[in-house]
């Protein structure tokens, strides 16, 4: 049994060397031309990490059913809205523009060089910082069945997702993060069938969920959405993980691989689907899980003790995998963003291979660095990263790609807006990094997202009308564009 352990993961590992490998010799921007089943798995492997998979399947532990609501959201605005409206969008703008990058995107887009070097600095720093989590979290899990310390892990994930970006650039990320996306549906796919036959089947699960008494967490019983603050919480996190979603950088990179709207019209069924099953199912079964696990206090050690409980070893090391991938794919997406903002949208120019490296070796040492640390300001920078990234580009982003309308005056308002008011309302609201006064404490439970997005809009809305060349010069993007 333990050789076949041992042969599952270097099985996993040459495959992943095999893939990253694919992107060498290519532009370490561009990913070439990539087949819609690839960008489908690494769309999804993209977007869920292992806080995804194991921390909000903690949560349908104590929420029940009602976490679905965020799968829907996750599949329907997260994915179908972004291919329907925005990918193909993207893909042109970026064309026409000329654009490597997601800052180049908008910098080029909203023509302010100057508002792209903001964003690079922004990006490098947040999402850098964001990785450290995510290899931690890697780490950790490793630690589990791998005799080293967890400081040594996170220094070694670092250096092999960093060797994976440099070696094989946009493409090779692509491929490593369709594997690794495959590998999360085997294990969530696995973990599925097992709870199903604990329980009976889904219906017999959801009649015996339905019986259980309320909780604080579901005070309407665990088969409907909470009644006040909890429903409220659930909601607001659909709005996050499924809207501030599209303006991360990291996923609007995947649409500049798109080859046509053909294409696109082929991606988004799969990844609709694949991600129904991963989300949906691990938040499905999760919740079915009150129905046989002890109480469990910690929402993180739910997966893992129901991982333990119902797999045979085999399935324990393919459940693993699944969620060490669903880790390294973030990273590997994450990495290569952060890297571009230093090496290339930074000085400005194309990266060269050194400077490549460069990027590479700081993202490293910054990442497994902050790993390390524990203190208020990583913290805080881990939990904020997706709310303050959108709030800081959604509204420029859609309307630059949606509707073609390019202003530096507006972008840079919207920017400014977004940015300071959504990480002023963390420092005002949130529990555990709040250190400055909230005048109003009713408002404490609006998150930051909401707030930043409004205001976001509203700068928007002020640079528009005091730009009156932008208003004169800019235009939708060509209507037989849209769809070629």
């Amino acid at each position: 049994m333990v050789a076949l352990d041992i042969g599952i993961w270097i099985a996993y590992i040459l495959v992943f060397i095999w893939l990253f490998r694919k992107g060498s010799g290519h532009d370490v921007m561009l990913s070439g031309k990539v087949g819609f089943g690839i960008q489908a798995f690494a769309f999804v492997a993209t977007y869920i990490s292992a806080v995804a998979l194991v921390g909000f399947g903690g949560l349908a532990y104590q929420y029940g059913m009602q976490m679905l609501l965020i799968a829907a959201g996750n599949v329907w605005l997260g994915t179908w809205i972004v291919y329907r409206y925005l990918a193909w969008p993207t893909r042109v703008c970026q064309r026409n523009l000329g654009a490597r990058t997601p800052v180049q995107l908008l910098a080029k887009g909203h023509r302010s060089p100057l508002l792209g070097r903001f964003l690079a600095l922004i990006f490098a720093i947040f999402l850098g910082v964001y990785a450290s989590a995510v290899i931690k979290g890697a780490a950790l899990l490793l630690e589990q069945i791998v005799p080293l310390s967890a400081g040594f892990l996170v220094w070694l994930v670092a250096i092999l997702v960093g060797c994976a970006v440099f070696i094989g650039g946009l493409r090779g990320v692509l491929y490593t993060e369709a594997m690794q996306g495959f590998v999360m549906l085997i294990g969530i796919t696995m973990l599925i069938l097992a709870v199903f036959d604990k329980v009976g089947g889904p219906l017999q699960g959801m009649e015996q969920l339905a019986a259980l008494a309320p909780t604080k967490a579901a005070n309407t019983g665990f088969v409907s959405l909470a009644s006040g603050g909890e429903g409220w919480f659930i909601l607001s996190l659909v709005i996050v993980t499924s809207v501030a979603v599209w303006a991360q950088p990291q996923m609007i990179q995947r649409h500049f691989a798109l080859a046509s709207p053909q294409q696109v019209d082929r991606i988004t069924p799969l990844a609709m689907c694949v991600l129904t099953v991963l989300v949906g199912g691990a938040y499905y079964v999760a919740a079915l899980g009150r129905i046989f696990l002890p109480e469990i206090a910690q929402p993180d050690a739910v997966m893992p003790t129901m991982v333990r409980m119902l797999l045979p070893e085999v399935g324990l090391q393919l459940f693993v995998l699944a969620i060490a991938s669903a880790s390294l794919s973030t990273a590997t997406a994450i990495f290569h963003i952060a890297v571009s903002a230093v090496a290339e949208d930074l000085p400005g120019s194309p990266a060269t291979r050194f400077r490549w490296f460069l990027g590479i070796c700081f993202i490293v040492i910054l990442s497994a660095g902050c790993a390390q640390v524990k203190g208020q300001i990583i913290a805080m920078l881990c939990a904020t990263s997706w709310s303050v990234v959108g709030s800081a580009v959604l509204v420029s982003y859609v309307a630059l790609v949606r509707f073609g309308r390019r202003s530096s005056k507006a972008a840079w308002w919207s920017f400014v807006a977004g940015f300071g008011t959504c990480l002023v309302w963390y420092l005002m609201t949130d529990k555990h990094l709040a250190i400055l006064p909230l005048p109003f404490p009713a408002l404490r439970s609006i998150p930051p997202f909401f707030v930043g997005f409004t205001f976001s809009l509203l700068g928007w809305g002020i640079g528009w009308m005091l730009d009156p060349f932008a208003r004169a010069k800019s235009h939708f993007w060509p209507e037989h564009e849209s769809r070629q």
